[in-house]
């Protein structure tokens, strides 16, 4: 059995919001504009040349992303990738599906207290103050505000400060990019892998690492306050 849950960290994108869901009317997909293969600049954005822990100019990281991948993509291609890139990200935290709205609700009804933990470039979450999201959280913590990112403690221990509850009280739910499951066992908090986001094909391979770091997993987010109430105490 889980202890008695008093709180829940929230992943953000592929957990609340997919950014590849936005339609194609929206912003063009970056790499496809960039004219880089889509794998490469998928693992750009979780590499080295991805400022996340301190605030960054859109143009200047994607810039710095993509030169790393083709040194000779051109300036204007660039700056056309991140015009289309921040409709993208923008249109995601403004609209929000309403059925994570309802379960962050009834998680809140409930009397749980929420914390959002994420990895994002100022960029990313520049839309954030005006998402339906926002004032669904009692604490939100973004890599690039707090200087820290998961799965290093820092973020997660900023968070767990904000709500004023011990890791133990805690669940974590996210995706499981960049480690966060096994950063959030570290600290002491109870992960939970949602699958939701999460390509099929991917899955499996998934599950085997994320296993000694999981306390359960949730196909779909509607799935959470079930699982609360059928395995916290």
């Amino acid at each position: 059995m889980t202890p008695s849950i008093r709180g829940v960290c929230f992943d953000l994108f592929n957990t609340l919001v997919n950014v590849g869901q936005v339609p194609a009317t929206v912003g063009g997909y970056t790499a496809d504009i960039l004219g880089v293969d889509r794998a490469r600049w998928r693992a750009a954005c979780f590499g080295a040349h991805h400022e996340i822990r301190r605030p960054s100019d859109a143009a200047e990281n994607l810039r710095r992303m993509a030169r790393a991948l083709d040194p000779a993509i051109p300036e204007t291609r660039i700056r056309e990738a991140v015009a289309h890139r921040q409709r993208r990200f923008d249109h995601a935290l403004q609209h929000v599906s309403q059925a994570v709205l309802s379960v962050l609700t009834e998680l809140r009804r409930r009397g749980l207290r929420l914390a959002l933990v994420s990895n994002a470039s100022t960029a990313e979450v520049r839309a954030w103050d005006g998402s339906p999201l926002a004032p669904l959280f009692d604490a939100v913590v973004f890599s690039c505000e707090c200087g820290f990112a998961k799965p290093e403690p820092g973020i997660y221990r900023q968070a767990l400060s904000a709500l004023a509850l011990p890791a133990g009280a805690c669940l974590f739910v996210g995706d499981g990019g960049s480690d966060e499951h096994r950063g959030a066992h570290a600290v002491g908090l109870h992960p939970l892998w949602l699958t939701e986001h999460v390509a099929p094909e991917a899955r499996s391979a998934l599950a085997t690492a994320l296993a000694p770091w999981i306390r359960g997993r949730i196909d779909h987010l509607s799935d959470l306050p079930i699982w609360l109430a059928t395995y916290a105490g």
